[in-house]
């Protein structure tokens, strides 16, 4: 894992050369993409993948790492928060886990079947995370049922703030390349925690990004040698 103070112009740019780099090679790629402050950066991600990787979009696959579930384009909804940044994702494909507008269980099993698929499709899977104030990633919130089960490509819940729809570490740890991208004041506890490897991975889920081959932390608090 490799700290880098960097803002998210860097970030934005290793992200892109990541994707790039796996499209220009001949692999199908799978860009695993989150929430939050990460979607602006995104978006900047995939304007310059669509303008450097031409005719190659048609392998690149984009898949939500997580979810808040509700009616397609709910205001809440990480997709329809993506549209409303202007993410284009031209020829690729770009699934919105929400479309079928059913019931949770339901669209809990088509999220499973779509990732379980993607994943086993990909040649190179890239994910991109951002981390809360509370270390978790993805929506796998400390305490919540998603740190107590494994196995599953993908769980929902209900939580004290949305029902939940997650990746959960048994997906995750298919990630070949991750980015974790963690700015503001209030981040600089937790990843001090990650850091250091405090506490376990139900207290602090972003722990489970050490299990992953390759991790880049883009964040202006922390570099590898503090």
């Amino acid at each position: 894992m490799k700290f880098l103070r960097e803002d998210t112009g860097a970030a934005a740019q290793a992200i892109a050369t990541s994707i790039c780099d796996g499209l220009f090679a001949g692999k199908r790629v799978l860009w695993l993409a989150s929430g939050g402050s990460n979607i602006a950066v995104e978006a900047h991600v995939m304007d310059m993948v669509r303008d450097h990787a031409k005719g190659k979009l048609h392998s690149l696959a984009i898949l939500p790492m997580d979810e808040r579930y509700g009616q397609p384009g709910h205001v809440d909804s990480n997709a329809q928060k993506m549209r409303d940044a202007g993410f284009d994702p031209g020829e690729a494909t770009w699934i919105d886990v929400l479309m079928h507008d059913v019931p949770l269980d339901q669209t809990v099993s088509f999220y499973d079947d779509v990732a379980s698929a993607a994943l086993a499709n990909a040649g190179i899977v890239i994910g991109q995370f951002g981390m809360g104030d509370d270390g978790h990633i993805a929506g796998i919130k400390p305490g919540s049922p998603a740190t107590e089960q494994d196995g599953s490509t993908v769980a929902g819940y209900e939580w004290n703030d949305y029902t939940r729809m997650t990746l959960m570490p048994a997906a995750l740890r298919q990630i070949t390349t991750a980015y974790l991208l963690c700015y503001g004041a209030d981040r600089k506890k937790p990843l001090e925690r990650l850091k250091k490897k405090e506490l376990t991975f139900k207290s602090l889920p972003a722990l489970l990004l050490y299990e992953l081959p390759e991790v880049y932390v883009y964040n202006d608090q922390l570099g590898n040698k503090e």
